[in-house]
């Protein structure tokens, strides 16, 4: 077998791994190129640098990496799992800044011929991708459990007063059916892309599309484009389907002659106006405000978005306002 002379500081360059190599001093002698394309740096800019001022740090995470440095130039091999560090990085604008790169990084003393050890290697495993995952998985989990526990807190709700003002079993149902659909029709938007979050419009667009279209001339909306989360999506839900169950049972949407307009605009840095107004109709008498609908819109969805709810009826007009003057925006 031919002999075959390697050069073996050039094998390093190209392991296929990210490797560091420090001294006993802590300063870089060398780096495998896939280490260095990770931190985005050349061997050039690196070589002779002390390894913290080359990649400056907390001082609480600087320690915990000294310590496990000077573990390993003192001989022992060890590991540090999914451990946050940040690299420089060059901003869009071309300013220089940090982001944070989580790292499975095993460190291991490199003894000399003679048996003492003057340098350490590191392998810097970026686990940033499956760290962000499980973090976003955490998320979604405590997110959906929070979400079902006030769904089920708001059903529970539902039902017990639905109960109380129905008139029986039949009458019943069919309240506490509308309701619930209600819900579901918006829970289930709140999937995919738009999991956290709702426009109002959206909300609007399907609690009507089962009785009108919108283009239909009878429904007017007009209004900015506002998020709301996933919670107050359903509060308003709420009031959006109790709104529409009236007007098709009393107001604009009982007859073709009805006009329905609804409007909303933003107000100030987060919050937002909503009027809901019926035109062309009879009112012989303002209905009864101690049903459960009108605690929907006059004390539950008011009080759930720290709101202000307004009911006004005319001899041939009937306005909702609601006024949320400020909140906290979806992230």
């Amino acid at each position: 077998m031919s002999g075959v002379n390697l050069d073996f500081t050039e094998v390093f360059k190209h392991v296929p791994a990210p490797c560091l190599v420090l001294d006993v001093q802590m300063r870089i002698v060398t780096a495998t190129d896939t280490y260095l394309e990770d931190v985005g740096r050349t061997l050039d800019e690196l070589k002779g640098m002390y390894v913290f001022d080359a990649f400056p740090e907390s001082p609480e995470r600087v320690a915990m990496f000294g310590a496990a440095f000077q573990r390993a130039l003192d001989g022992e091999k060890n590991t540090l799992v999914e451990v946050p560090f940040a690299i420089p990085t060059e901003n869009p604008d071309g300013t220089m800044g940090l982001r944070d790169v989580w790292w499975t990084c095993t460190h291991k003393p490199l003894p000399s011929p003679d048996g003492q050890i003057r340098h350490m290697i590191q392998k810097a495993q970026d686990v940033t991708k499956q760290v962000k995952a499980e973090q976003l998985k955490n998320a979604v989990a405590a997110e959906l459990q929070h979400r079902v526990g006030n769904i089920l807190g708001l059903v529970s709700v539902i039902a017990r007063r639905t109960a109380n003002t129905a008139d029986d079993l039949k009458d019943f149902l069919k309240r506490f059916e509308g309701r619930i659909q209600a819900l579901a029709r918006t829970h289930s938007y709140l999937t995919g892309n738009n999991w956290d979050r709702m426009t109002i419009e959206s909300i609007l667009s399907r609690q009507l599309a089962d009785h009108f279209t919108v283009d239909s001339g009878q429904i007017d909306m007009t209004g900015a484009e506002i998020q709301l989360n996933a919670d107050e999506a359903q509060i308003l839900t709420l009031a959006v389907h109790e709104l529409t169950t009236n007007s098709l049972k009393y107001g604009a949407l009982k007859t073709a002659d009805g006009r329905l307009a609804i409007a909303w605009n933003k107000v100030g840095s987060s919050g937002f106006n909503l009027e809901w107004r019926e035109g062309g109709i009879t009112v012989t008498e303002i209905p009864d405000r101690t049903g459960f609908g009108s605690m929907i819109l006059d004390q539950i969805v008011p009080n759930q978005l720290q709101a202000e709810a307004v009911r006004e009826f005319g001899s041939e007009s009937f306005v909702y306002r609601l006024s949320v003057p400020k909140r906290a925006l979806p992230g």
